[in-house]
C-alpha cells in the first residue's frame, strides 16, 4: 500500500519561515520609532507567553513548572528569542533588512560547529564544507571588498552575528536539555516567558523601561512581533514533533528569502550583486549541512 504524501509540515514550514522573515522589517520598524532594543524583546516575549498560556490553560495542558522544564524554558527562551531579539533590533536602524536577516543563514553551521565541540555531532566532510560555504559569505559581505554599502557598516554586521551564534546555542541546548513530551502549545508558553525572565533584569539595570502606548508605528510593530512570535515558535516546535530538525533545518533558507522580500516590499530595499553572491554561498552551506549524514562521504571523528 502507497503511504499518502503529508504535506502538513511543509506548509507549516513555509507559513513559520514566512511570519520569521517578516521580523527583521518589523524589528527595524520598532527600532526606528525608538523602542528601546531590550524593552522590546520583554514585551514580546511576555504577551505572546501569557497568550500561548492562556491558550495552553484553556486546553486543559498548560505547561509544566519543574526544574527541568524550567531549566529549558530559560535558556531556549534566553538563547533562541530573548538575547537575539533585543541584538537584531538594537542593530536594525544601521542595516537593510534584507542584509540583517541573512544572519539567519548562519544558524545552522554555527549549530553544526557547536555540536561536534559538546561531542552530540559526528565530524562529516559535508558539515565542514557548509562552514565553509556560510563563512565565504560573510567574507563578501565584510571583506576588503565588502559588499555593504558603505564601510562604517561592516561592525554593525559583525556584531550581528551574535544573533545565529544564539540561535545555535539555543538548539544544541534544546538537544541537550531535552524535556518529557508536552505539548508544542505548552512548551512555547514556558519558552517565551522564559525569555521574559530573562531579558527582565537586562532592561532594568540598562535603564530601557518602557511601556506600550499611544498606538504609533513601534507599538503597531510590536503587537505584529508579539502575534508573529506565537505562531512562530509553536510551528518550530511542531514541525521539529513531525518532521525532524533535519527537515526544520530547511527553514533558514527560506526564512533568509522572506526576509529579503519582506525588505523589498516594506522598504522598497535593492540588495547588489555581491550580497546575492553571499546568500547564495550561505544557501549552500546550509544545504550541505543538512546533507552531511546522507552523503556516503565522511569522515567520523576519533
Amino acid at each position: 500500500m502507497i503511504k499518502s504524501f503529508d504535506f502538513r509540515p511543509y506548509v507549516m514550514l513555509i507559513g513559520a519561515a514566512v511570519i520569521y522573515g517578516s521580523l527583521f522589517s518589523v524589528n527595524k520598524i520598532a527600532a526606528e520609532a525608538n523602542w528601546p532594543p531590550v524593552s522590546y524583546a520583554f514585551w514580546t516575549s511576555l504577551f505572546a507567553g501569557l497568550a500561548l498560556w492562556l491558550l495552553a490553560v484553556a486546553r486543559r495542558a498548560p505547561p509544566e513548572w519543574s526544574w527541568r522544564h524550567l531549566r529549558v524554558y530559560l535558556v531556549i527562551g534566553g538563547l533562541g528569542i530573548g538575547f537575539p531579539t533585543s541584538l537584531l533590533t538594537y542593530v536594525a536602524p544601521h542595516l537593510q533588512a534584507g542584509v540583517l536577516t541573512m544572519v539567519l543563514a548562519l544558524s545552522p553551521p554555527f549549530t553544526y560547529l557547536i555540536s561536534i565541540g559538546v561531542r552530540i555531532e559526528r565530524l562529516y566532510l559535508l558539515g565542514v564544507l557548509g562552514i565553509l560555504f556560510g563563512f565565504a559569505g560573510v567574507a563578501i559581505l565584510v571583506g576588503p571588498t565588502a559588499a555593504l554599502p558603505t564601510a562604517d557598516l561592516v561592525g554593525w554586521f559583525l556584531l550581528s552575528l551574535l544573533a545565529p551564534v544564539c540561535f545555535a546555542c539555543a538548539n544544541v541546548a534544546a538537544a541537550v536539555l531535552r524535556p518529557p513530551a508536552a505539548t508544542s502549545v505548552a512548551m512555547s508558553a514556558g519558552i517565551l516567558l522564559g525569555s521574559a525572565a530573562i531579558v527582565a533584569p537586562f532592561m532594568l539595570g540598562l535603564g530601557q523601561w518602557s511601556t506600550p502606548g499611544g498606538m504609533g508605528a513601534g507599538d503597531w510593530a510590536l503587537l505584529v512581533s508579539i502575534a508573529a512570535n506565537c505562531f512562530i515558535v509553536v510551528l518550530f516546535l511542531e514541525i521539529v514533533r513531525v518532521a525532524g530538525p533535519t527537515f526544520f533545518a530547511q527553514f533558514n533558507y527560506l526564512a533568509v528569502l522572506a526576509g529579503i522580500g519582506w525588505g523589498a516590499l516594506v522598504f522598497g530595499e535593492r540588495l547588489g550583486l555581491g550580497v546575492w553572491l553571499a546568500l547564495a554561498l550561505m544557501a549552500t552551506g546550509i544545504i550541505l549541512t543538512a546533507l552531511k549524514e546522507r552523503w556516503p562521504v565522511g569522515a567520523r571523528s576519533t
